[in-house]
């Protein structure tokens, strides 16, 4: 059992893939329930309007952003909240463009490629 305090609260509390308590994560999620309600009920605000109307920072809002957990309304579009973190385009969520992901899913293939086998278990190398 691992034992650790929470990075929020410093409360002790058993370890489970997160930093946070039980509390702390049932914070977190109603929070993140308020920002998101909160855009989805005025699609064109501007992200002061919903930080002053959450109570929700910068940080965590843009956080939610780079997960993909929520998307930029329109009235955030033009703001350069949220760029591509290879190519610097503006995005609408997430950490890349989609163009930038495609690319970065087929180097992915290339690099992970699964080996071809014999039928005795041996590798077989491909002549190029």
């Amino acid at each position: 059992m691992d034992i650790r305090n929470c990075v929020k609260c410093k409360k002790v509390f058993t370890y489970l893939n997160t930093p946070y308590c039980p509390a702390c994560v049932k914070e977190e999620e109603e929070l993140f329930e308020t920002v998101r309600t909160y855009i989805k009920d005025n699609p064109d605000c501007k992200m002061t309007e919903v930080v002053e109307a959450t109570g929700a920072s910068l940080k965590k809002i843009t956080r939610y952003l780079k997960e993909g957990r929520l998307e930029i309304s329109k009235g955030m579009q033009g703001q350069g909240i949220l760029d591509c973190e290879l190519c610097g385009k503006p995005i609408q969520k997430g950490k890349f463009c989609d163009s930038c992901a495609i690319k970065i899913s087929q180097d992915m293939n290339v690099i992970f490629k699964p080996q071809k086998k014999s039928a005795d278990g041996f590798q077989i190398h491909s002549k190029r």
